[in-house]
């Protein structure tokens, strides 16, 4: 617990510097921001663009994963750890209710028109995020060799230098852009490290173990004890986001001051057609207590595991993989993108009430992307007959069950 001590204290410290110094460091961005728009070179907008939109390719590398490698598990717990990073940075986003530089300074120009709160930095969250856990998770022998593979020195370094300059990059990308201070860009990433280096050190290898372990022939799945302990979480955190939805709504931010930013966004954006208040859904804490609710996804995974009584066999997956023909590796492909795409037309549904948009959009998406993942994906791969032995949750007979042990048994022997 040496760790933790240490990782808490510190984040407690940055917290205090930072409202002890909160001022300081606006009124410093402010000529830092109004310096770099102000003596751009050419080029410069799009290549900070590039930046600060590039982070949503990642995911997209959790899925390849998913399809390609052994390490499902690990695939799908980076991107629930992405999509805690989004509720993490939503509910302290409302904590904090500051406005974006481009909100309150005249003279700064907004490159990206984002119309939620500015501090901590989501895209510093994010990008930490989905850079420095993706070879935690996915490639741990990055970090350090493992018993079935490691990597030189030379290719280590070099991916550290990749993950830690994007991660710069994309950060003061959104200085540039008029959107974050860097103040808020660097809370966020002294929040994110903190929740990754928690997680890595004391939570990952627990919940991998817990869930190869469960997820054996024989074995009964995720128990109802853990299920109801991530629900009372879910809720509480539902509650706890809700109370500062509402302490926003009716007391922090006024009528007045959230019409000034909104009247910000209209003039300074050049796409921007509406004219938002303070009780419109996609904006400020509204925006914010919606995503949020991402969080129900780790509910319904873990429910979903439990639903799906499947098994996972890591090891078994890279060598019938191989067998399948080109044809039935494109159906795995399609199943997974067409469920995905089921999920898109929620995000065209219009909302005139935030609590209407959270539990009619991000809740079900939600809900649905955790079964999609672990009850549907598998029973369509079983019903094409293009399931194979190491797909994560596996459908397997009480015949099939049987031949698995006694072919396990033979191997061990």
């Amino acid at each position: 617990m040496k760790l933790f001590f240490i990782a808490t204290i510190a984040l407690l410290s940055y917290i205090a510097i930072d409202l002890v110094f909160n001022q300081n460091m606006w009124d410093a961005n402010t000529t830092l921001t109004l310096y770099l728009q102000q003596n751009q070179f050419d080029g410069e907008k799009e290549m900070f663009l590039v930046f600060s939109y590039s982070l949503y390719v990642l995911p997209s590398i959790a899925g390849i994963a998913f399809l390609i490698l052994d390490n499902k598990l690990g695939a799908l717990l980076y991107g629930g750890m992405i999509l805690f990073s989004v509720a993490s940075n939503s509910l302290l986003k409302n904590i904090y209710h500051q406005a974006r530089p481009f909100f309150i300074v005249e003279e700064i120009e907004p490159y990206e028109c984002n119309k939620e709160f500015g501090k901590p930095s989501g895209h510093a969250m994010t990008s930490q995020a989905m850079c420095f856990l993706l070879p935690s998770i996915l490639f741990p022998a990055i970090w350090k060799d493992q018993s079935n593979c490691k990597y030189p020195l030379y290719l280590r370094l070099l991916v550290i230098f990749v993950i830690t300059f994007w991660t710069f990059m994309t950060g003061f990308s959104r200085v540039f852009m008029g959107v974050h201070s860097f103040g808020q860009i660097i809370l966020g990433w002294v929040y994110q490290g903190y929740f990754s280096i928690i997680y890595m050190q004391y939570l990952h290898d627990k919940i991998v173990n817990y869930l190869k372990e469960c997820l054996q022939v024989g074995q009964q799945g995720v128990s109802i004890k853990i299920i109801s302990v991530i629900g009372f979480i879910v809720f509480i955190w539902t509650c706890i986001s809700i109370l500062f939805l509402e302490l926003n709504r009716n007391i922090f931010i006024s009528t007045s001051e959230a019409t000034l930013w909104m009247e910000a966004v209209y003039e300074k954006c050049d796409n921007q057609t509406t004219l938002y208040t303070i009780d419109s859904p996609s904006v400020l804490q509204n925006i914010c207590f919606s995503m949020c609710l991402y969080i129900w996804f780790m509910l319904s995974f873990v429910f979903g595991i439990k639903l799906s009584k499947g098994i996972y066999l890591e090891n078994e997956f890279k060598q019938h993989y191989k067998q399948l023909s080109y044809w039935k590796k494109t159906q795995r492909i399609l199943v997974l993108i067409i469920l995905i795409s089921l999920l898109i037309p929620f995000y065209f549904i219009k909302f005139d009430a935030v609590y209407a948009q959270a539990f009619g959009q991000v809740v079900p998406v939600s809900i649905l992307g955790g079964l999609f993942i672990t009850v549907v994906y598998q029973k369509l791969l079983n019903y094409l007959k293009i399931s194979i032995p190491g797909d994560f949750l596996q459908i397997i007979t009480n015949q099939s069950s049987d031949g698995i042990i006694i072919e396990r048994q033979v191997k061990k022997s």
